[in-house]
């Protein structure tokens, strides 16, 4: 009888380990849920177009160095957007901020990439496309703010989580190419982002309401002029650099950045021009990458949210270095090789960018947090900038060269994680992030 009651107990503990994960999404505040359960409809149509972009400018005749050049100009346009978004957030409120500058940066971008035919049409996406730096700031202020702080880790899983599940629809990408070709699959799946995006930006905006922090914010700024709002940013910005944990917070954000941004745009390119894999096969990764990162956000993040971040961190970091390590090494043509890579990522992926989000998020107070994450975000697209025209031009003397590139983005992000435990060292506590 006990043996029955034993195996019993263990039954439901593994149960509820199980179920936890979804007790705590629905736990969340109304504004986060539904932020996170739309997440999809963003999602899924980004991840579908985003492993064929570069690819596609290639197919309309743009060069490595001029996919470089639009990045760069659109990371410049980034950044001026970023320093206008802490005003406008805080003027406009979180939820109509959110609503106007989704529509630019995706909802009309995603019409002139489906209809695109030169350099042009990208440069002219890509400064709209930029405003999403205004966005980003308005929605994870809507997205966090009613939050508590111990919950935020879960949250940034839960968005990574949202967009994951995209990725099994990769598959389907590969399967337009195949049929159609390459041109006119693309530009299919930018027209069903601008119909699924747009909903999602609709959708969204009717379901969320303003934050407690938004609507105070909101009453505080009528008594500003623009000048004088522009004259607070200093004050934000010396909380930041005064603050040696945030600072050195802010560097492992800027670091994150330059992957993904790279990632996004150069990874087709590395897979399909520098091993020779064709063009249908690349939609496997994605579906891989999501099995592999949505397993550990469900079952593996929650336990260890509870626990220092910096050890994961640099499990992740290590783990992306032998990534695109094997990707610069990798024989060409070897569907092996890249599959082994894509899997050691996707575990480094999944590990280290809600880490480094919820770690920086908890550094920002939430009374100068608009204003702190325009700086923020300012730098760090206007840092990424050179790093993508660069990769650009690394990539046209050998598309591999960029995943060398990368392997020194991840050594320095280990740099940082001892740098805070230095400090932490320093200051006698445990919770320096």
């Amino acid at each position: 009888m006990a043996l029955v009651t034993n195996r019993d107990r263990v039954k439901m503990s593994v149960k509820e380990k199980m179920m936890e994960p979804f007790r705590t999404l629905k736990e969340f505040n109304p504004n986060t849920r539904y932020c996170v359960v739309l997440e999809p409809l963003w999602g899924i149509p980004f991840n579908l177009y985003i492993t064929y972009a570069s690819l596609y400018m290639l197919a309309l005749g743009l060069t490595n160095r001029e996919i470089g050049l639009v990045s760069a100009v659109g990371l410049t346009f980034q950044m001026i957007f970023a320093l206008a978004g802490g005003f406008i957030t805080d003027r406009l409120g979180r939820r109509k901020t959110s609503i106007i500058f989704d529509i630019t940066a995706w909802t009309l971008p995603t019409l002139i990439w489906a209809s695109a035919q030169n350099i042009h049409y990208f440069m002219i996406a890509g400064i709209l496309n930029a405003s999403v730096r205004i966005v980003q700031n308005s929605w994870n202020c809507l997205m966090i703010e009613d939050a508590r702080p111990e919950e935020r880790v879960h949250i940034y899983s839960w968005v990574e989580v949202a967009n994951i599940l995209a990725g099994f629809f990769a598959p389907f990408a590969g399967w337009l190419i195949l049929k159609f070709s390459l041109v006119p699959a693309v530009r299919a799946l930018y027209f069903f982002a601008f119909v699924s995006m747009t909903a999602m930006i609709l959708i969204r905006n009717k379901l969320t309401t303003e934050t407690k922090t938004g609507l105070i914010k909101i009453e505080e700024s009528k008594r500003y002029t623009v000048f004088q709002t522009f004259r607070q940013y200093p004050v934000a910005l010396r909380l930041l650099v005064t603050n040696p944990a945030a600072l050195t917070a802010f560097f492992l954000v800027l670091l994150n950045n330059i992957h993904i941004q790279l990632k996004n745009i150069f990874l087709g390119i590395i897979l399909n021009r520098g091993l020779g894999l064709p063009q249908a096969d690349l939609a496997v990764f994605p579906a891989v990458t999501s099995a592999i990162v949505l397993f550990i956000y469900i079952f593996i993040m929650p336990a260890l949210g509870r626990h220092d971040p910096k050890k994961p961190l640099l499990f992740g970091f290590i783990t992306l270095i032998l990534s695109y390590g094997i990707l610069l090494i990798a024989p060409m043509g070897s569907f092996m090789s890249a599959m082994i890579s894509t899997v050691i990522g996707a575990v480094g992926y999944a590990l280290v960018t809600p880490f480094i989000n919820s770690s920086f998020a908890n550094q920002v107070d939430d009374n100068h947090r608009a204003k702190t994450m325009s700086i923020v975000y300012a730098v760090i697209y206007g840092g990424t900038a050179p790093f993508s025209y660069l990769a650009g031009m690394m990539s046209a003397l050998n598309p591999r060269f960029t995943a060398a590139f990368l392997l020194l983005v991840f050594t320095a992000g280990i740099g940082c994680l001892a740098i805070l435990k230095k400090l932490e060292k320093k200051s006698g506590s445990a919770d320096a992030v």
